[in-house]
């Protein structure tokens, strides 16, 4: 059972060139993980953005400066379509306060104009904490905080498919102060429609915390801001909101969550309170309000703190939501753990990653249709700039964790983009010795071949007789693999015939299989090998085919018309068709015809010699069998023609013979 597979991880390289320090990197990619990293620096005295196109083959584009390059900017944000367009947002500090401003990128890198999405000013009342979201249909949405001098207040903007702005609308209640916002892109659930863009958030404080959300139509109106937990308290924060392929939507939170634990034998019950700082989410239906029944994605159990700390939620190409959490574990300690929404409208927990800290921040993850997904986190460590950034990969059947090194002390700002193909791009900032930053990215692959079986031994087969066989190529690897030829080799190749071998010359996807027949036919009764060779990108795999030839005699026998209809006193004309398909001659060979007497007469001997059959020879005899008047009409009367020899199995041929008429 001859396997070959691919490298894993690649060594991280250098993809923001030579410069200052780098830091607050960002990554999004396509559905073939072809990806925008972005990322802060200081060139000619300001801090700009820039970025450049990266694959996951770990070839890099031109590193372009994104925002304008004579003014400050800080906390990009990227997020990409399937296609690859993209869509860059940060704050410009070099205005009386802080404003978002965007860039487009077009599928094939072509950067569009810096646009500015929020009002400017005036002084002291700044924006904060952007989040952006793009849909299929070429609009965006971005979200953000707004101080207008008294209160927090989210606002947010829909931005056309040509670039243009529409309203900034003012999402939360301006009389409460409100935390940092989370937008997503809601697929249309009616063919044609335009996405739609839900923001959520959390407000307040204590008694009167709660969650809001709101949804910007497709044609840029709003409906009414929804509560989601009001009278419940508990302090939200990190409001997450994400989109099924479905439309289904999914918003979730972090909140110190009351349970009721019931102890005592019956009939005296005490219900006992405990606490934990749960996250808790709402799974709304394609095209419904995320209201209603408030769930907890980690566990709640009576006696067993399971407290989490930081949350995220993000959508998957063609697939549903997952979502990343710090744990704090109760031994001391983090650690980033995971769940899934599943199609079914059920939550599932996940994957724990293998590292673990004594703090971690900023939980990230990325995930593909095919239940693969990588998340991680960074290491805060022991001093501050101390950190660490690590991360774990993971499917059904696969668990592997990575810490990046390379020439850094210190890493930081973990992200991932996953293709529907497995293939992942991490990026991080490097920090070196000196404490300059530099933006690495590191790239898996993983395809994997096998063939089994690894020998296939067709046994005995008559001599020029075709048997069948069947060799199956399995894509064993984390990463779709490609099978790029298909060939038959070695000294009797000439007896083998591969049947339709370019059914099986393309992608394969992990856990997938292709099968392809193999005919032998042999030529004389030594043995014959040849083998099968197929290449792909995960290598070339080779399985061995084997077989003899067995001398041995093979007749047949054949007879026409199939089925006749005839009046009584009429003759049906029969004729059979005798043949030796064998190695040797069919010694003694005889026909003899089995009917019923009554209702049919055969003309002639019942039995016929036709002694030695040679290799390869057809003999025709005639028939005739004579319709009494002892036939019931309508019933089919088998003639059975039975071929018999000393060296051959028996072999017989069946005419149906019916009386029609009076």
């Amino acid at each position: 059972m001859p396997s070959l597979a691919g490298a894993g991880w690649s060594t991280p390289v250098t993809v923001s060139g030579a410069g200052s320090s780098t830091s607050q990197v960002d990554i999004a990619g396509s559905t073939e993980a072809t990806s925008w990293v972005v990322w802060k620096r200081d060139v000619g005295g300001f801090d700009v953005i820039q970025g450049t196109r990266v694959t996951p083959e770990g070839t890099q584009g031109p590193i372009v400066t994104i925002s304008s390059p004579s003014e400050d900017a800080t906390d990009p944000v990227v997020a990409s379509r399937a296609d690859g367009s993209s869509l860059v947002a940060w704050l410009n500090l070099s205005g009386v306060a802080p404003a978002v401003q965007t860039a487009s990128i077009a599928a094939d890198g072509t950067v569009g104009p810096v646009q500015t999405r929020s009002a400017v000013g005036p002084a002291g009342q700044p924006a904060d904490n952007i989040a952006i979201a793009v849909g299929g249909d070429g609009t965006a949405g971005v979200t953000w905080r707004k101080f207008d001098g008294a209160n927090w207040v989210i606002q947010a903007v829909k931005i056309a498919a040509d670039g243009t702005s529409g309203t900034i609308h003012d999402v939360s209640d301006p009389a409460v102060s409100a935390a940092p916002s989370d937008i997503s892109a809601a697929p249309p659930t009616v063919e044609g429609a335009g996405y739609a863009y839900r923001v959520i958030w959390t407000q307040g404080a204590a008694a009167t915390s709660d969650v809001g959300t709101r949804l910007i139509n497709p044609d840029d109106t709003m409906d009414t801001i929804t509560l989601l937990v009001t009278g419940q308290g508990g302090d939200p924060f990190d409001a997450q909101v994400a989109h099924g392929v479905d439309g289904s939507t999914v918003v979730a939170w972090i909140r110190y969550r009351e349970d009721q634990a019931i102890v005592g034998p019956p009939g005296m019950e005490v219900a006992i309170p405990y606490f934990n700082w749960a996250v808790e989410y709402i799974l709304a239906s394609p095209g419904a309000a995320p209201i209603g029944l408030v769930r907890a994605a980690t566990p709640t159990v009576y006696g067993t703190t399971y407290d989490t700390s930081a949350l995220e939620a993000n959508g998957v190409f063609d697939g549903q939501p997952v979502m990343a959490w710090v744990h704090d574990l109760n031994g001391g300690g983090q650690r980033v753990e995971t769940g899934r929404f599943m199609s079914n409208e059920t939550f599932q927990i996940w994957a724990n990653t293998q590292t673990e800290a004594l703090a971690i921040e900023d939980p990230s993850i990325a995930a593909n249709a095919s239940a693969q997904a990588i998340a991680g986190g960074t290491d805060e460590g022991a001093l501050p700039g101390q950190t660490t950034a690590s991360w774990t990969r993971f499917s059904d059947n696969s668990l592997e964790s990575t810490v990046p090194s390379n020439g850094f002390l210190y890493s930081d700002d973990p992200g991932y983009a996953m293709g529907d193909d497995g293939r992942t791009v991490a990026a991080f900032n490097g920090i070196d010795g000196g404490n300059v930053g530099s933006v690495k990215i590191m790239t898996f692959s993983d395809p994997g071949i096998q063939l089994d079986p690894g020998t296939f031994n067709f046994g005995k087969t008559d001599i020029g007789i075709a048997r069948q066989g069947v060799i199956t190529i399995r894509s064993t690897g984390q990463t779709t693999n490609e099978v790029t030829g298909i060939s038959l080799s070695g000294p009797d190749a000439s007896r083998y015939a591969l049947v339709s071998p370019e059914n099986c010359i393309r992608k394969m996807n992990p856990g997938t299989v292709c099968t392809i027949q193999v005919n032998f036919t042999p030529g004389s009764t030594a043995t014959q090998t040849a083998k099968v060779t197929v290449t792909s990108l995960a290598g070339n795999v080779e399985a061995n085919l084997t077989g003899s030839g067995l001398n041995q005699t093979r007749n047949r026998i054949s007879a026409t018309p199939r089925s006749k209809a005839v009046r009584k006193g009429k003759v049906v004309r029969i004729k059979v068709t005798a043949s030796n398909r064998g190695g040797v001659t069919s010694n003694n060979t005889r026909i003899c015809v089995n009917l019923r007497k009554r209702a049919l007469k055969l003309a002639g001997n019942r039995c016929r010699s036709l002694g030695n059959l040679p290799v390869g020879v057809n003999r025709t005899l005639n028939y005739r069998v004579r319709v009494t008047w002892r036939a019931q009409r309508g019933v089919n009367l088998p003639v059975t023609f039975v071929m018999r020899s000393n060296n051959s199995v028996v072999r017989q041929a069946v005419v149906q013979v019916r009386r029609k008429g009076n």
